[in-house]
């Protein structure tokens, strides 16, 4: 199946490319018949390193879908850490965080994750312990992040209850009451390892729908014009490539969490181009 879709994309980028190639072989240009091309990355594919701006504003924007962490006891001061990478207990007793103590955030809401160990597999809590051994996240894999002013944090259940670092090294969900920010077994400084994934889907769930189709039809409006257009047919470009995602095959309404509208805009560039 991955195979086909693969192929399908392969054809339809490979469609774009010809007919694009066709609409700006321009008659009387010096050297007609060579191809002069530029990529308009960024546009219809969001890329943060090309447009940092468009992820300014999403509540704990650091936090994105897809970044990696660690979480270390401010009172035992070891690292969390998913037995085996995965598949068996949590434990709070490494000195060094390598993989089996780095998580990988599934994004909710701004205050809502899912931790996904190096192994796959999510931790789960049904109120005791927690435990690595979940293939897919449901309620009971779902956690409240509390975060201080600096990188302390508290972890909680839907319930209300905290999780917190026992001292046989083991996390339990059986803190009493609601803790503070000093030194207790609820509180965890949380070291933000990785943070790279800045695409579509981090900036349509980090913003929510309402504000993420704002700024994508701001974005998609602007970036790129028919002035632009213009500039390289002046200078003498007669090639673009469009990168495009593979939620436009679903445009107006591709799946959660993106946004539609990309396709409006390449028909724009078709447009353009003639």
């Amino acid at each position: 199946m991955e195979l086909v879709l693969c192929k399908w994309l392969f054809a339809f980028l490979l469609c774009f490319w010809l007919i694009f190639s066709v609409a700006f072989s321009v008659k009387g240009l010096p050297g007609n018949s060579k191809v002069r091309g530029v990529n308009l990355g960024g546009w219809l594919v969001v890329e943060g390193w090309i447009k940092p701006s468009l992820f300014d504003g999403i509540p704990n924007g650091d936090m994105l879908d897809g970044t990696e962490v660690q979480f270390k006891s401010v009172t035992l001061q070891k690292y969390v850490s998913a037995d085996n990478g995965g598949g068996m207990n949590v434990t709070v007793d490494k000195d060094v965080p390598l993989s089996w103590e780095t998580f990988r955030l599934w994004r909710v809401s701004d205050s809502v994750f899912q931790f996904r160990t190096s192994q796959g597999q999510f931790l789960t809590c049904d109120g005791g312990f927690v435990y690595a051994t979940a293939e897919s996240p449901l309620a009971t894999e779902t956690f409240y992040i509390e975060r201080n002013f600096n990188t302390r944090v508290h972890i909680r259940l839907k319930s209300g209850t905290y999780l917190q670092a026992s001292k046989a090294s083991q996390i339990t969900a059986d803190y009493r009451g609601t803790p503070g920010w000093d030194n207790n077994a609820a509180t965890f400084e949380m070291m933000i390892i990785a943070n790279n994934l800045h695409g579509d889907y981090q900036l349509a769930n980090g913003f929510g729908y309402a504000k993420a189709k704002e700024v994508l039809k701001r974005h998609r409006n602007s970036f790129i014009t028919v002035d632009d257009f213009n500039f390289l047919y002046r200078h003498g470009i007669n090639t673009v490539r469009i990168p495009v995602g593979w939620w436009i095959a679903f445009d107006p309404n591709p799946p959660a969490p993106f946004i539609g509208g990309s396709l409006e805009a390449l028909d724009n560039a078709f447009s353009w181009a003639q």
